[in-house]
């Protein structure tokens, strides 16, 4: 019988950080990583299906759901909730599946909360704040101002790196997703994620 839960690493840090990136590489070469599926409020759209884009849920049903405790951690964006849901996590982690999930650091501390065995947290840092500079400049998205909130916003966040278990520097796009993957295969090989390892090797 496989007693082994599966593990859930969070990732948080700075826009410009190249999370998505991190985590698009860390899915190729990670084959027992899946997503949690977030619950939106926005309508489905043309190519998306229930239960494997999102949770879709009215405005009513989500605040049920917060009202429940069912949403772990949530934020709003373009008028529309999102947000992660505790039943997604269970279910997923009970299997024995391994689950990557790109959070605020509010959103990495209520996981951490909520699956304080379960879980991990990762805290993706800029090789600089210039190198990060010159990341968000490269987008051409804000003006000058919205620059340096964004830049301000991030030095802010990067004040919060003691509260995460890992930090990761995002310096090369190759090597950053391999540093994660040997970070959560030494997770999954503690004695206390291992609980039958002595059944499995017949000494029991």
């Amino acid at each position: 019988m496989n007693l082994k839960r599966g593990l859930i690493t969070v990732i948080s840090g700075p826009s410009g950080t190249g999370k998505g990136t991190l985590i698009a590489g860390l899915m190729k070469i990670d084959r027992n990583m899946h997503y949690a599926i977030s619950a939106t409020t926005r309508e489905m759209r043309s190519g998306e299906a229930e239960g494997i884009s999102y949770y879709f849920k009215s405005r009513d049903q989500f605040d049920s759901l917060i009202e429940q405790g069912e949403v772990l951690e949530w934020d709003e964006f373009c008028g529309y909730r999102y947000g992660t849901l505790r039943s997604e996590l269970e279910t997923k982690v009970e299997s024995g599946l391994d689950v990557v999930l790109d959070l605020t650091v509010k959103g990495a501390m209520a996981i951490k909360k909520a699956f304080p065995e379960d879980s991990i947290s990762v805290f993706l840092l800029p090789p600089s704040i210039e190198a990060l500079e010159e990341r968000i400049r490269g987008r051409k998205r804000e003006t000058e101002e919205q620059l340096k909130d964004r830049l301000a916003q991030a030095e802010k966040e990067i004040e919060c790196v003691t509260a995460f278990d890992y930090v990761l520097v995002s310096d090369s796009i190759t090597q950053a997703p391999k540093r994660l993957k040997m970070i959560i295969d030494a997770e999954r090989q503690k004695v206390r994620r291992n609980p039958d390892i002595l059944e499995r090797l017949g000494l029991r």
